[in-house]
This record gives structure tokens, sequence and C-alpha cells, in this order.
């Protein structure tokens, strides 16, 4: 018997309908079938009226950008999940023409307006010759096909067209890295709001192509921005200061973590294992329980944990907002700090807690001091869960017997999930604890606005995109949210305040089991 799933798709004419409305299809499924394959099907079968954008069928022309399942891609190369319902949207942001087919009049215009070709001032005396090496920055980014799935994606212009988005921005860093072209890219960048990201990797995680814009074209624009004496935002650059005065993002509100604890070893007899603690800014600033926690949690797990008292900020402020020179110093003094750690404590492992730093040691870190040096870091970097479930094992784990009888949900932060692939990991460890009961969150991996420099110089922008966010936590009717960076706790506790939800850190919460269990 041939297998059918159910198609949901948005059906729109403005010359006959009042409002949006949804229908449903019975496909029949074929191994490999794609979106538009499905498309085409309900077309041909049941209604030769269904407007939707297709050309190629390869990936090559960007026409067929559908939202699937509340996110846009390209029909074209997404597979059709058999288990589970399709439901097709036409892209966010855009006018609808009909059906799933929209007007993108306004992307069109951004586009002609920062001039997407080679600018010249005179022209070439001869054929030009460009050496490989010139051009080899522009390989991964000369790639976008302008579907637009990253603009209908993007939290930051779902709020607001006054960002240009991940496909303008990307088009001004291409045009910026080519020699031969004379524009000022630069300021047309900070024209077109390039500080406005919130560098989420959302653009990066649906791109057809993979092209990693945050990276390759919002922060080499920024860095190429500060490197042409453009100045900051207040509220980023007093961070960038206290950094370089400090090695801390944050000033003194209490006594830090690293001067708290009175010992930078906290061993165990029979020990699995041994990590030194990275414990970042906010962690050993802010939030000195949640650091206490995640050493107990490690140590409950036979784990040897040292927590080197010189340490020093990974500067993901700098490396978010383009100040290379503060970045570059601080990657240098962190890997010194904890090379030194492994060859005095016979280590080879770091763990984090927070998301931003986990990000910044592996992605920004690593092929910088390999560039200077000649070898990356010696050591390897994860997050606590990733740690817990992928290294010591989910069957070595000492389950935690104290109930929290709540039901949780949680918030991927944007530089765990995208920025390291860390997942499932944490929803894993949630539901290890007795009495939780974990509600996913369809929306969970959605940017809650603090990340990219955006809170600490554009408040009003990140709290509309936490505004959102707050929405899409409300509609789970959890009692509580859990995260893994600190910087979205602090955010999401923000958000939520006169709401009966709590924010909870994930170590906080298994800690608070584990000690639980010791009185039962």
């Amino acid at each position: 018997m041939t297998k059918t799933v159910k198609a949901i798709v948005q059906r729109y004419n403005p010359d006959k309908d009042d409002a949006p409305y949804f229908q449903e299809f019975n496909v029949d499924y074929e191994p490999g079938m794609t979106v538009l394959d499905a498309l085409l099907f309900i077309q041909d079968r049941f209604d030769s009226s269904l407007a939707f954008r297709w050309e190629c069928r390869g990936g090559q022309c960007g026409s067929c950008a559908v939202k699937v399942n509340g996110t846009a891609r390209i029909a074209c190369r997404t597979k059709v999940d058999p288990d589970h319902p399709l439901r097709l949207e036409p892209m966010e942001k855009m006018p609808i023409i009909k059906d799933l087919v929209v007007d993108m009049a306004q992307t069109e215009h951004r586009i002609r307006r920062i001039r997407p070709y080679v600018a010249r001032d005179k022209p070439a005396p001869r054929p030009e010759i460009i050496h490989a090496e010139e051009i080899e920055t522009l390989r991964e980014i000369r790639k976008c096909i302008e579907c637009g799935a990253c603009l209908s994606n993007c939290p930051v212009v779902h709020e607001t067209w006054d960002y240009a988005g991940p496909m303008i921005i990307r088009q001004l860093a291409r045009l910026e890295l080519d020699p031969r072209d004379v524009e000022d890219r630069v300021a047309m960048a900070l024209n077109e709001a390039v500080y406005s990201c919130t560098t989420c990797k959302m653009c990066e995680d649906i791109c057809p192509k993979n092209i990693p814009i945050p990276g390759l074209a919002v922060e080499l624009l920024r860095a190429k921005a500060v490197e042409a004496g453009y100045q900051l935002r207040e509220g980023q650059q007093v961070f960038l200061d206290s950094i370089n005065k400090t090695g801390r993002s944050v000033p003194e509100k209490s006594t830090p973590l690293l001067k708290e604890i009175e010992t930078e070893e906290f061993l165990v007899e029979n020990p699995r294992g041994r990590v030194a603690f990275f414990t970042g800014c906010l962690i050993d600033y802010r939030m000195q329980n949640t650091g206490k926690a995640l050493i107990e949690v490690l140590n409950r797990n036979h784990i040897d944990v040292i927590v080197p008292k010189g340490q020093w900020c990974c500067a993901s402020p700098a490396f978010r907002t383009g100040d290379m020179h503060t970045a570059t110093a601080a990657a240098e003094r962190v890997t010194e700090i904890f090379e030194h750690a492994m060859e005095k404590w016979d280590l080879d492992t770091v763990v984090v807690a927070c998301a931003g730093c986990g990000k910044t040691l592996r992605e920004d870190h690593r092929p910088l001091i390999e560039k200077k040096h000649g070898e990356p870091p010696k050591f390897k970097v994860y997050d606590l869960a990733e740690y817990l479930l992928d290294i010591v094992g989910k069957e070595n784990i000492v389950p935690p017997k104290g109930e929290i009888k709540m039901k949780i949900t949680y918030h991927e932060p944007c530089h765990l999930g995208r920025g390291q692939g860390v997942v499932d990991q944490p929803i894993e460890l949630l539901k290890m604890i007795p009495g939780v009961e974990y509600i996913d969150d369809p929306y969970k991996n959605r940017c809650c606005g603090a990340g990219g420099g955006v809170r600490a110089g554009l408040r009003d922008l990140s709290m509309k995109i936490a505004k959102t966010k707050k929405e899409y936590i409300e509609a789970t009717g959890a009692d509580m949210v859990t995260t893994e960076c600190p910087f979205c706790t602090i955010q999401i506790r923000d958000i939520l305040k006169g709401t009966a939800i709590e924010t909870r850190y994930i170590p906080d919460l298994l800690a608070e089991s584990y000690r639980k269990g010791d009185k039962n």
C-alpha cells in the first residue's frame, strides 16, 4: 500500500479571498521525495491553480524557497519526512502575490541600492590578472543563489527592515573583498545596519549553499569598520575597554567565583577523568552559584575539576564586534593559560558553561592560533552537557534522584546549537531529572536577541527580538525555561519579569536534584 503524507498548504488568492487559509492534501510518498516533488504532485493531481515558484530543480536558481514546517528552505533540496505532516507557507516579511508566491520587490530594491557589481573609477587598460590568493576568501561567499530564505528566517529582519539582512550583507562583503572594486562597501554596510545582526547563525544553518554569513560577511565587515576607525556604540566599547583593562568584560559586583573558591583543585577519589573549567566572565562575576554547581555536577560524576585562577576573557564581544586587536591578544592569553594548566595538571580537556565562550574557543581561537603559531591549541573544548553525554556517556552518568516536579522547556542558545552542534545533549540531561515534564518548544532555537553585540549596543532592537521569544516560551505552557548560556539567561529573565515562568541554568537544576536526592 502506498504511504501518504499529509500536506497542509497555505492558500490565498487576493482577487477572491479575504484572508489566507490552509488546505490539506494527501500526497503519495516516494523515497527521496522533495518538497518540490510534493507541490508538483498536488498541482498535477488535485489543483492546477496552486501557485508556487520553481525553475531548475537542481538547487541553483533559488526560485522555489518556501516555509517548510516553519522554516524557509528551497523546496527542491528539502526532503519530505514520511512520518510527519508537511506544512507549507509563503516566506515571511514579503507580501503574498498568490498562495506560496511572494513579492520580492523589497529585497530587489535593497540589492539594487547597494550597486551589486564591481565598481571601477576608470576602465582597465588591459585584461587584468587576479591571483588565486586574492580571491580565495571569495570562493565560499560567492555561492549565494539569492533564494531569500535567510531573509525570511532572520530574527532581526522579522522585527525590522532597517537591517538589510544576511543576503545583502553577504553581497557587500563579496564586493569589499574583490580587489577591483573601488566603492566604500564598509560605509555601505554600516548604512545597511550591519551591527544589527545577532550572529545567531540561522542564515548559515538554512543556507542551501552552507555559506557561513556571520563569519565571512558580518564579522568581516565589522572588523574592517573598526580597522577603518569607525567607532563602536558606547555599550559595546565598554565591554572591550574592560577586557583590555581587567581581563573581564564586566565589572565586579560581588566576590567573583575565582576569588571565592579557595583552591584550584576539586578532586575526587578514583576519578574517571580530569578537566579544566573555563569559567568565562559572567559565570565568574555574575553567576557564581552556577559555576559552583557545574563543579559539583562533574565531581559527583567522578571527574576531577581544575579551575585555574588566572583566567582571562575569551573576548567573544571583541570577535563579534570586530575589534581583532583585542580578540587576538585574548586568544593568545587564554591559550597560554590553559596549555599551562594541561601540563601542570596532566589533562587535555576544557569544559565550558557558556555557549558564547565555547563557540569562541572552538571557532574563533583555534584557527587564529593555528594561523599564528602553526598549530591550534592543544586542548579539546566541550560544553558541560556535551561532555557528560558524549564523553562520560549516558550509561555512566550518576543519575540525579531528587524530584523537581515542574513543566520545563528549553531555550537552545544560538552559539551552542548552531555554533557548536550541541543540540540534544542538554535536553537529555533535563529528562534525566526525576519529576521533570519536558515540553518541547518548536522555536527553541530562535534567537533571544542578546548576542552579536546587539543587547549591548542596540537595546531596543534586542528587546523586540526578545519579546517575540517570550511569546514562543509562553506558548509552551511551561513553568520554567532552562538554557546553557549566561547572556541568554539574563536576557530571558529580563523578558519574563512579571510572569510566573522561572529561568534556570541546567547545571543548577542538576545540582539541586543531586542535593535533594541526598536527603532521601
